[in-house]
């Protein structure tokens, strides 16, 4: 509209229709559809390009050996651009894990990973294992124990002057493996046992790990290199020195804070621990916590990137064969997942074994915490929006939209849980999902039942594959903390934040 009117200002007639045309064009390239925008698709096919003619869609892990071979490569190739392709695919850290390096990788300590990822803020995350809040049969009451237990979690991170600014909770979906159960029956096993005995002692392996999996659950903290932290750290030390005696209060801090959340036995993962989740990740066929032979600085396997799809090429440690798995992550946002009242458990069904197939997968949520004072200027805002649209149609006789009445009645709940004194704060959450299979069909077959599973089960009404960068992608569920951009705090609050200044640092200026 403001095109058209500028346009009749100084061109007439002629510049409204050409602003008239102009909008329309903008309309139907931004608009929404199943597939997303045009303009959405432009752009993937436009990265995907790019990525090939730069040859960042394979990895090989970089090593003085294959960055010596690939510099013979190019030195036989004449174009300029076929030479940057064939360098451009020795790379030492993984698309999924770029800018990752470690603060503190020392053996037998809590890995300490430092980040600078291109398009977020650097910060510093350390992964911990969980045995899980809940296993096997529960009582009702344990149940709302630990619901309110990891509520409280959150509500200690999210003030302001916590240094934690961020949570990812990571459960990693595996079939049973029934090794152990097979050497039992090895080792207790008749050997003048029929052959029928022995034929239904296997039937009986078979049956119990038919349609069962198990999960490991991993959270993550994040710390935000921001000048709070920096000015809180100069008080333990100078330079990185400082960083690792803050991180090691941080750290023994939130062990203490997942046991009281009931959230099991809790351990915080070494460097290797971390990457060997990570090196498991890529290639399921390695146990998830084997760090033998795992370097810290070594996160990545070869591989190969599809449009829609991530494959990785290695050996089966047990066999030495070569294997290869394919990955294809999506993401789950607020405004695709129905508004309506729901269970602290609305997404386990992504986590049955059916859900994609009965294939490997990791769910991530990613959390960042909001102080109380922010979520309540966020829940008014939406409570102000929607009771104005309501009023709006009923002013002009229309019937109420159920949308918009949903929606309202969410916020409105949602400011209730905020009202001073509850001891709620907000929270903003990204969901991301990975589903690993061995071929491009059963891939695909995966992708399919998992869309099923997510709008009938879960709510969701649409996944966001993230193709044309599936590489990348992948890094969304390993146990770092990606994928997590900070939203955007309102104008009110980050005044209050500059006239608060810098607490600890002002102190020692002072």
């Amino acid at each position: 509209m403001l095109v058209g009117v500028l346009g009749v200002m100084f061109f007439g007639w002629r510049g409204l229709a050409a602003g008239v045309v102009l909008g329309i064009a903008v309309f139907f390239a931004t608009t929404t559809t199943a597939n997303d925008s045009y303009w959405e698709r432009r752009k993937r096919r436009n990265r995907w390009k790019a990525r090939k003619a730069a040859g960042t869609d394979r990895l090989i892990p970089y090593t003085e050996e294959a960055w010596t071979q690939a510099q013979t490569e190019a030195a036989e190739l004449k174009k300029a651009k076929d030479k940057a392709k064939v360098l451009g695919a020795v790379r030492e850290r993984p698309d999924g894990a770029d800018g990752m390096g470690w603060l503190d990788a020392r053996p037998n300590r809590p890995g300490i990973a430092w980040h600078t990822p291109a398009g977020e803020e650097a910060y510093l995350s350390v992964a911990f294992s969980t045995s899980g809040q809940l296993r096997g049969a529960e009582s009702s009451q344990r149940q709302e124990a630990a619901q309110a237990g990891f509520g409280n979690l959150l509500a200690r991170c999210a003030p302001s002057n916590s240094l934690v600014r961020g949570l990812q909770c990571v459960v990693r979906v595996l079939p049973p493996d029934l090794a152990l159960n097979e050497a039992w029956v090895v080792d207790h096993l008749d050997p003048e046992a029929p052959a029928d005995a022995v034929a239904s002692y296997q039937q009986v392996l078979e049956r119990t790990g038919e349609g069962t999996y198990v999960q490991r659950h991993i959270i993550v903290a994040r710390w935000p290199l921001s000048e709070q932290f920096m000015a809180t750290a100069a008080r333990y030390g100078n330079g990185r020195e400082g960083w690792r005696a803050l991180m090691k209060s941080e750290i023994d801090s939130m062990e203490r804070s997942l046991r009281t959340a009931k959230m099991g036995a809790v351990r915080a993962l070494s460097a290797r621990g971390v990457v060997a989740m990570m090196l498991h990740q890529q290639n399921p066929n390695r146990l998830p916590m084997m760090v033998a032979g795992v370097n810290p600085r070594r996160l990545g396997l070869p591989s190969q990137d599809a449009w829609n799809s991530h494959w990785v090429t290695d050996t089966n440690p047990d066999t030495g064969a070569e294997v290869v798995w394919g990955h294809r992550t999506a993401r789950i946002t607020a405004a695709n997942v129905e508004t309506g009242p729901r269970s602290p458990y609305w997404f386990l069904s992504l986590l049955r074994r059916g859900a994609a197939g009965g294939g490997v997968r990791s769910l991530s949520f990613g959390m960042e915490l909001i102080g109380a004072q922010q979520a309540r200027v966020l829940a008014s805002r939406d409570i102000v929006r929607d009771t104005s649209a309501a009023i709006s149609r009923a002013s002009k006789g229309q019937l109420s939209d159920s949308d918009t009445d949903v929606t309202l009645q969410a916020a409105q709940a949602r400011g209730a849980d905020l009202r001073p004194g509850s001891g709620h704060h907000g929270v903003n959450w990204i969901g991301h999902i990975t589903i690993s299979a061995r071929t491009q069909a059963e891939l695909t077959e995966a992708s399919r039942q998992l869309e099923e599973t997510a709008a009938n089960g879960a709510g969701i009404e649409k996944l966001e594959w993230l193709d044309s960068y599936q590489g990348a992608a992948s890094g969304t569920t390993w146990p770092i903390a990606r994928g997590m951009q900070a939203g955007h705090t309102t104008l009110g609050v980050r005044v209050m934040d500059h006239l608060a200044g810098n607490g600890e640092k002002e102190e020692q200026v002072a």
